[in-house]
């Protein structure tokens, strides 16, 4: 087992956030990619008044810039739409102006503007399984690339408990490790890992699995 107190803090900082960098991506690409489709097929199995009716006429229409990465038109607007900024004031408190919220939040976590992506994520909620998951586990990725590891990991833990499934699990098991390691909760993270390992043995986060419980347990 580490010796907790006495291991290298610059050391292993250093090491965990090559670590985040190298696997972040996963998740960035699950969020830029999948988020529009999981979003699409909750929006259209959620029923909220008239308002969410007239909605639907502009949710979609920023769909191909931000399919396309081009997420700061698409949260601004461009010259034929309306943005999810606007989207999301208008039509606050329906399942468009969530998913609006929602995309601006993965469009600034996209372009590295972790401040704003955390003030769009903190006011998002989903009951769905996946992108319920996902909404939290982008939040604590927010938090983690501006060095709030506690809060990282708290919202990582709600995306792990939000729901068991194979798709989220894992990757945020993964982070939620990597994040405990750096504020030197080797135990826990050693747990994690190893719950990737016994559960989820065939996803991509369990590739070289065991090296980072290796590490651990010197």
């Amino acid at each position: 087992m580490a010796d907790i107190e006495n291991f290298d803090v610059q050391e292993i900082s250093d090491k965990i956030q090559d670590k985040f960098e190298q696997n972040k991506n996963t998740i960035y690409i699950a969020l830029g990619a999948v988020a529009v489709v999981i979003a699409g097929f909750w929006w259209y199995n959620s029923n909220k008044a008239q308002k969410s009716t007239e909605a639907s006429s502009v949710i979609w229409k920023q769909e191909n810039n931000f399919g396309s990465n081009n997420f700061q038109v698409a949260i601004d607007g461009d010259q034929n739409n309306i943005g999810y900024a606007t989207i999301a004031e208008e039509y606050s408190g329906t399942p468009a102006g969530d998913i609006a919220m929602f995309n601006m939040g993965v469009g600034y976590l996209n372009m590295g503007m972790f401040a704003e992506a955390i003030s769009a994520l903190e006011g998002v909620s989903f009951d769905d399984e996946l992108i319920g998951a996902i909404a939290k586990g982008a939040l604590g990725d927010a938090y983690f690339e501006t060095q709030q590891a506690d809060k990282a990991i708290s919202k990582y833990k709600a995306a792990v408990t939000h729901s068991t499934n194979d798709f989220t699990t894992p990757v945020y098991l993964k982070k939620l490790a990597i994040a405990q390691e750096e504020v030197g909760d080797i135990e826990d993270a050693i747990s994690n890992y190893e719950r990737i390992k016994k559960e989820f043995s065939t996803s991509a986060e369990a590739q070289g699995i065991e090296k980072y419980i290796a590490k651990l347990k010197k």
